[in-house]
Order: structure tokens, then sequence, then C-alpha cells
């Protein structure tokens, strides 16, 4: 036989062609040699050695030779055109032709109607065995269910998501209940749309002539049959498919239809699942491989070309960090792995930078466009128009989410109104390239892989410098909208969230401006104080208002310079440190002289705050007393509750704590009254709370601390927090139970380093060491206390409390030289070194 048939492939053995769905396909000499011999063997499994044997006569090659051309064969006939027999060998899956074909003139059935089975004699031709899915259980189980209840699901997602093996495990879990078959129909091959109906055709094992009648022809052979359609890849042919699905939705009840495709439909009957990336650990969270899908992929596949590759305790970190900066692609993933071999883990987790030159690796049998990370991006960039294309990349100057007024400001220009930006994203959102986040005020984002791609783009569009100004500027005017009285000292829980989510942005904004607009830079900085706050992250806005300094000239703006000099020491109002004193002084010079009143009594309440930490108790009363004395409209209750606390802390210093509690529960009363809960919780639970606890009453103060605490974490506020933990800490210590105090030092850590303030904890920590019997630890922690002045014995504070408790227990439980060795060996360690002695990380004996 010179042709061979098979639905819609005919093999010319003479001409040594193939032509698939009416297309010639070019193969190379030992494709076609492998392909004859595959049709010659039929329906039996022909040997690896006997392939290589026909195709290679005479020749000694590798096996991986006879792998290469099966996948370019896959490749041209589709993936299950051939067969595999793990460890044995291959057979030809495709069905032969014997007799004419069957031509279907117009819809109405046949008297016999043809089966789905009548060719290839058997009902489905998913693969025997599927790769295990990692971190997708939940994911199956609610596609399983939609395809349950609804004729068509579409699984919707960025390319190298794991859109395809997803698919593939359903129809693997629900495929018998179809007694018609479950068919894989793989779409990504094809290079137009009109090549869609005779794919489908092919893979269900019918031929049926006129171009005409074909979708009729599909929904007459599918009506009456319960059998489900997997149609894989869909987005670059996406009207045809929308097309034929409809009519197979209206024509064939019984078909179920599972479409994967980078974006939906847009059908009646379709029901969308967003498929998302595999679960990653937070940041500073705890690494278990077994609770991150991402996590266990690379594992799995790591151990797959390293069978000794260990997940230890030292290799998740950089295994945690690797999948996170990849977004829990499935793709990337697996092509990272495939570099371990070459770079070692911590060579791969070094060079993600370069990701798009380090994830080459892909396996031969992914889709070419799978075989690279940049391969898969450029072929969902090249399905975009060309307005799309540009509105992408140049959303790629957002480090993190961005709202849509921002994105309109950064991304029109001339040619692209902010109508036709706000069009834009919304079909980028549908193309699964930006993620749209929920809430009353929707923000997006690119994944960080997507992003790097858009700055490429960008670069090479040459429009870099423009749009990084442009978004620069766009954060500077958001950010002056949160500077009226309104938003500052009303905003609701929306304001505080939105303007945390632009911290990255900001560090973004910041760092460009650095280098390029010293004017921008300064606006920036200068407006940036509740981003830092809301986030939790004051001591990096301390350091980048300082880095800024230097950009301050005697043209600046003056009220620029006076809300940079509040910012700088607004951030740092409850760490004592010098220069966040130094700040609050230049702006109440500033705004003496703009005459400013409002900023004016916040830059006094700034002053007194930082400077009864420092113990500069007049400067503190004498700012106290000046913004009792001004004149002006009545102050919003939350500025006033502010300044009350500021009041509350230099009548501590004095050493009038009976007036101090006083404040500090109008403080509380103040934001009871503007129904501010969570100031409220705070003002309670850490304020009046440890002034408490000065007073002996260290009952109560865990009662207000624990309450307080409650409310924060079901308001979602846990940054704010970590105050009121170190104020409950001290409660449980003086009440003897160190293991809970502990226990709510070391939750408060974080919290209270991101603020500056985490120093603070080494006063009850010191308690709480000598109450466990670690007396050497808690000799070093109140040396070095005593060296760098952190306890300061204020008149009846919590350091004099707990100090006379410590120094009581050491007395008793360490002769008086080793107390001194260890008090000076904690003198001369740094503030890590003794936060871990005092935590009991790390030993303290001299």
């Amino acid at each position: 036989m010179t042709i061979h048939r098979f639905p819609g492939v005919e093999v010319r053995s003479i001409e040594r062609e193939l032509v698939v769905d009416g297309q010639p396909v070019a193969l190379g000499a030992r494709a076609f040699d492998l392909l004859l011999a595959l049709i010659d063997g039929g329906e039996r499994l022909l040997a690896k050695s006997e392939l290589l044997d026909r195709v290679w006569p005479g020749l000694v090659v590798e096996e991986n030779n006879l792998q290469v051309q099966i996948s370019t064969l896959r490749k041209a006939l589709g993936p299950h055109a051939i067969a595999t027999v793990p460890g044995r060998g291959y057979r030809l899956a495709l069905a032969p032709i014997d007799a004419p074909p069957v031509k279907i003139a117009s819809a109405t059935p046949p008297a016999v109607p043809p089966q789905l089975d009548a060719v290839v004699g058997v009902r489905s031709n998913l693969p025997a065995h599927t790769a295990p899915l990692f971190g997708r259980e939940a994911d199956v189980l609610a596609v399983e269910e939609l395809l349950h209840r609804h004729p068509l699901v579409t699984i919707a997602g960025a390319g190298g998501m794991g859109k395809t093996r997803l698919a593939q495990g359903v129809a693997t879990r629900v495929g018998e209940r179809f007694p018609d078959g479950a068919w894989w129909i793989e779409l990504a091959a094809l290079g137009a749309s009109d090549l869609v109906g005779p794919a489908v055709a092919r893979v269900l094992g019918v031929h049926i002539g006129g171009e005409r009648s074909l979708r009729d022809g599909i929904v007459t052979v599918l009506k009456p049959q319960h059998a489900l359609l997997v149609l894989d890849n869909c987005e670059h042919v996406l009207d045809e498919v929308a097309t034929l699905v409809d009519a197979i939705c209206a024509g064939a009840p019984h078909v179920r239809l599972l479409v994967t495709s980078q974006e939906p439909l847009k059908t009646s009957e379709e029901h969308v699942y967003r498929l998302g990336s595999l679960a990653v650990p937070s940041k500073g969270g705890p690494v278990r491989a077994d609770d991150f899908g991402a996590l266990e992929l690379f594992i799995a596949r790591a151990r797959a070309v390293l069978p000794r590759f260990e997940a230890d305790a030292r290799a998740l970190p950089a295994i945690a960090e690797i999948c996170s900066r990849l977004d829990g692609i499935p793709l990337a993933i697996e092509l990272a792995v495939a570099r371990l071999p070459l770079l070692g883990l911590e060579g791969l987790r070094l060079r993600l930078d370069e990701r798009f030159k380090v994830l080459t690796g892909g396996s031969r049998m992914l889709l070419r466009r799978h075989q690279t990370l940049r391969a898969t991006l450029e072929w969902s960039h090249n399905l975009l128009a060309p307005h799309e294309q540009a509105v992408l990349r140049r959303l790629g100057v957002f480090a993190g989410s961005f709202t849509l007024d921002s994105a309109q400001a950064v991304a029109h220009d001339a040619a692209i109104d902010e109508w036709a930006v706000l069009e834009s994203l919304g079909a980028l959102v549908d193309k699964s390239l930006v993620l749209a986040e929920g809430g009353h005020a929707p923000r997006y984002r690119l994944l960080e892989t997507t992003r790097a791609y858009a700055l490429e783009r960008l670069g090479d569009a040459g429009e870099t410098a423009t749009t990084l100004r442009r978004h620069a500027l766009a954060l500077a005017t958001l950010l002056r909208r949160y500077e009226d009285d309104v938003k500052r000292w009303r905003p609701i829980p929306e304001d505080r969230a939105a303007l945390a989510a632009e911290v990255d942005s900001l560090r973004a904004a910041m760092t460009w401006a650095q280098e390029e607009d010293a004017t921008l830079l300064l606006e920036l900085a200068a407006h940036s104080s509740n981003v830092w706050i809301y986030a939790g992250l004051n001591v990096e806005g301390m350091n980048r208002c300082a880095a800024a300094r230097e950009c301050l000239r005697p043209e600046t703006p003056l009220p620029v310079q006076a809300l940079f000099w509040l910012t700088s020491g607004r951030l740092g109002i409850v760490t004592g440190r010098k220069d966040c004193f130094e700040a609050a002084g230049r702006a109440i010079e500033l705004y003496r002289k703009i005459g400013d009143e409002s900023r004016l009594y916040d830059a006094l309440a700034t002053r007194a705050s930082v400077g009864a930490e420092r113990l500069e108790v007049e400067a503190a009363g004498a700012a106290i007393a000046e913004g009792e004395g001004l004149d002006g409209a009545p102050r919003p209750p939350r500025q006033r509750a502010t300044f009350m606390w500021a009041k509350a802390r230099w009548l501590r210093a004095a050493g009038r704590l009976d007036d101090a509690l006083a404040a500090v529960l109008q403080q509380a009363a103040i934001y009871r009254e503007d129904r501010f809960e969570l100031g409220e919780a705070i003002a309670l639970g850490a304020n009046v709370a440890a002034y408490e606890i000065q007073l002996g009453r260290a009952e109560e103060a865990e009662v207000r601390a624990r309450a307080a605490l409650a409310t924060v974490d079901r308001l979602g506020a846990n940054a704010m927090s970590g105050h009121i933990r170190h104020t409950l800490m001290l409660a449980l210590a003086l009440q003897g139970r160190s293991e809970e105090a502990l226990e709510q030092g070391r939750l408060a850590l974080p919290l209270l380093t991101a603020e500056g303030d985490e120093m603070r904890l080494l006063e009850g920590l010191a308690l709480v060491a000598a109450q466990q019997g670690r007396f050497r630890d808690a000799a070093c922690v109140i040396g070095f206390g005593d060296a760098t002045h952190q306890f300061r014995n204020l008149p009846g504070a919590v350091t004099r409390r707990h100090r006379e408790r410590v120094d009581a227990l050491l007395r008793d439980a360490l002769p008086a030289a080793d107390a001194a060795a260890c008090r000076s060996r904690g003198a001369a360690l740094s503030e890590a070194d003794i936060m871990e002695v005092a935590l009991g990380d790390a030993a303290g004996g001299a």
C-alpha cells in the first residue's frame, strides 16, 4: 500500500509525504522512517530495540534519539497518536480507514448513528497513567463538581499554570462515568481556526465529508451520546471553539465539555474556573513541604533528577524562596528543577534574577512553547492586540498591586487614552496576564515572572524612563489624596489596607527617584508615613527618609520640607531615636513659619512622644504645653487622641503615673466616641494595660490585653498588635507565668522589630529568663540593658518593677563574680545576639 489513511491523516510512503487535516506537514527522514515502521507494525507493540534497528540500521545510537523522533511525531499527529508501554516500546494508536468516509448531508441523524468508538475500538483516548498532581486536590474537586452541574466548564489561567494537567486529572477521575467515552482533543498545534472542526472529528473517529456540514455533523454524532470532551489549549482558536461548543451544548444535551484556555470562551453555558498558582509559604512564615503544593512539586521533581536530593531543614528555606519568586507557577518550578544538576540549589536561587536565561531546560515532551519560560510568555504576548501589549509592558513598573486609577495614569499616552487602558486591562485580566484581587475597590497585579517579561518588553520599546517617571508621579498623586484632614484622621479600614498595599510600589518609586529626581523623591518620602505605618514597616521608612535627607535644598518648598521632617519624626515616634527627636523639632520650626497649626499640633505631639522615650522630660513638657495652648479650630477626634497619648508618655516620664493612666483612658474614650474600634483596642491593650502594670495591677492588665488582641484579630490588623503582646508578656511575667510570657515575647518580636522598637522586650525577657532558671542569660540581658541605656529606671516604670525582681532572683542564684562576668559579656553583645540570649536561643553564660 502506498497511501495509508487514518482519521484526518494521510501518509504517502512513496512520495514520503505526511498530510494532516489537508495540510502537508514536514518531517525529517528519521521521523518518517519511524512512522512507516509503526504503521507496518499495525496494532502490535514494537520494542525499542526493533525500532532502533529499523530506523538506524547498522548504527549504534542512544535511546533518547528514538524519544526525540517519537516526540516529533506526536507534535505532528497529536499527543495520543502513539501509545507508550513504559519499559517495553511503542505502537500506533491511530485506526486505519479501510472503508469510504461517512458523509453527513444534514443535521438529521442517520438510521444507525456512528458511535464514538466505531473506529478506534475503545471508549477513551485518555492516557492510562497521568502524572501526580501536587497541591491541586481542592482544584480537582471544584472542577469535578462544576462539571457535574454544568455542560461546559473552562479552566482558565496563565500559561504554565498547570491547566492541562488539572484537566487530565479531572478527566481521569470522571471518565468512567461516561458510557460513550472520554476524549482528549489537543488544539495547541493548530495553525488556524478552521482546523478545529477537523481536529475534533479526527479524535472522535468519524470522517465527515463536506466543510459546510462539519459542525452539524459533529453535533449529529454526539447528540445521542453520554460523553466527555476535553478541548485543550484553546486560546489561539477561541472564536471557533466557542462557536463549536455552543452548538454541542445546544444539540447534544448529554455531552460534557471541559476546556482549558488562557481566557474564557464567554459563551452562554460556560462556567469558568480560574486556576491560580500553587501555594507557597508567606515571607517569614513556617516552612513545611507538606503544606505547600509548590514545595511538594519542587521536591518530587528534584528527586527525579537527583535521587539523593534531600529537602532538609537547611534546604527548605531556599526551596521556599525559589518557589515564591517563581510565583508558584508549576511550569517555572519544573524548568527550575531541570537546572538543579548543573547549578545546585544555592546556585539556582542566586540566579533567579536571570530567570529567562536560566529556565530553558524544558522536557522534550512539553509543548514547544512550554520548553522555556520566555517561550511561554511570548506565546501569550503574541495573542494580544498591539494596544494590549503596550498596556501590559507599562504595567510592569508596578512592583506590587495597583489601582485602576494608577494603571490609567501610567499606561495611557497619546494613542491609548484612559478608557482604552481600562478596556485593555479588562482584556489582560480575561487572558490571565493580570490578576484581579477582589474588594469594593479592586486591585490588580502581575505575577513576578510576567512582570519581569513586561519590563523586558518595556525596555525593547524604549519606554522605560518615561514609564518609571509616570509611575512615581502617579504614586505621589495618590499619596497626596490621603493627606487632607479627613483622610488623615478619619481613615476607614479600606484606606489603611489600600495604603499598606502600596508599599512595594513606594519602594520601587523611591529607589528610582533616588537616582533620577531628587524633588520627586522628597515628595514621595514626605507623603509616605502612613504607607510604612500601616504596613508595619516603620524602620524601613525611617531608613529611606534618612537616605533622602541629602536631597533637601534651600529652594525645596517649605511645605515639602516640613512634611518630610514630620514624617521622619513620626515614623520613630515610639523609638526614642535622636534623629527622630531632632526631625520633629525641625518640623515644629517650619510649621510655625508656615502658620499651619494643624500640622504644628502633630509635630508637637511627635516631639513630646519621642522626647519622653529619651527622658528629655523638659523638652517633651514644653511641646505638650505649646500644643495645648494653640488657638485653632476644633481638632479631629483621632488627632486629639494621638496628642493625649503623647501627653501620657510625658507624664509617665515625669513620674506622674496616675495622671498618665487618666490620659490614656481619655485617649481610649475619644476613640470610642469616634467609633474607631481598632484605635480603642490598641489604647486599652497597649497603653492603659501598661500603666496598670506599673501601678501593680498585672491581672487587670492581662484581661485588657487579651480582649484587645481578640478585637485586633477579628479586625484583621495583626500587624498592629506588637505593643499589645508586649504588654501581655509583662503582665504574665509579673504573675510568674514565664512560659506563656515567653510565647508572647516571641510573637511580639517581628512586629516590634518592624517598628524599630524590639529592644523594649528585653525588660520582661530578663525576668522570664530568671524565672526559668536561666540566670546567666538574665544577667547578660541586664548587662546589655545597662550598657546601652535600654533600662532607664523611670520613676515607677515597668523597668524598675521588673528589674527589682530580676536582681532579687540573681542575688539568690549566682555568686556576685559570676553575675558580674555575665553582665560584662552581655554588655559586649550585639542587639541580635542579646535577643537570642533573652529568648533562650543562645547561651548567655560567661
